[in-house]
């Protein structure tokens, strides 16, 4: 009778160590899965984020090309002071086919001053040929704050991470109660 009872015993207590062990393997398995997920959306917003500064580059590219041939610096001034207005860009230069500066704007021209100029900063440099049928006419070198430029999709992403950790706690806590239920359920079930 001593040998059922801890024959039983060891059962019911392996059983419970199986369940803690598969909820242990599932709960590892969701937290890999959430962090696959949040460094792919990380990478999503930035892949967007590079997609729409390449495409100013371009725009600003072929607004300027005319005028670079043309010399027409007051014009091309113009479109740098634009360009460096927005709260995202820092500085942006563009050179004659030489690599002399033609017109500069904004916080820093060079890469090499760069550290010197701003420390709280994280550049990001771009640099885009002005040419047109494989005549290169000058190049133009737009620095973009990076941190400023991510803000918005950074904190979008916080947030919806954040829902994502109500939702899964929430979750956690359903599978807690259906699984009080059944063990109510059981146990009445075994008591009759």
């Amino acid at each position: 009778m001593l040998k059922d009872t801890t024959r039983a015993f060891m059962h019911i207590a392996t059983k419970r160590a199986l369940r803690l062990g598969a909820a242990a393997g599932l709960l590892f398995i969701i937290i890999n899965v959430w962090n696959i997920a949040s460094v792919q959306s990380q990478q999503q917003l930035f892949n967007q984020t590079q997609s729409i500064t390449e495409l100013l580059m371009q725009q600003v590219e072929h607004e300027a090309h005319h005028w670079v041939e043309q010399r027409e610096t007051d014009k091309l001034q113009q479109l740098v002071d634009y360009v460096t207005s927005q709260p995202h860009v820092l500085s942006a230069v563009i050179r004659d086919r030489f690599g002399e500066d033609m017109v500069t704007s904004g916080a820093a021209t060079s890469i090499i001053d760069w550290p010197a100029t701003s420390l709280k900063a994280d550049p990001w440099i771009l640099i885009e040929e002005i040419n047109e049928e494989q005549h290169i006419s000058g190049y133009i070198q737009v620095v973009f704050d990076k941190s400023t430029l991510l803000a918005q999709s950074r904190q979008a992403h916080d947030g919806l991470m954040q829902q994502g950790k109500v939702l899964l706690l929430l979750a956690m806590l359903a599978g807690v109660f259906i699984m009080l239920g059944f063990n109510r359920i059981r146990d009445r079930y075994w008591q009759k």
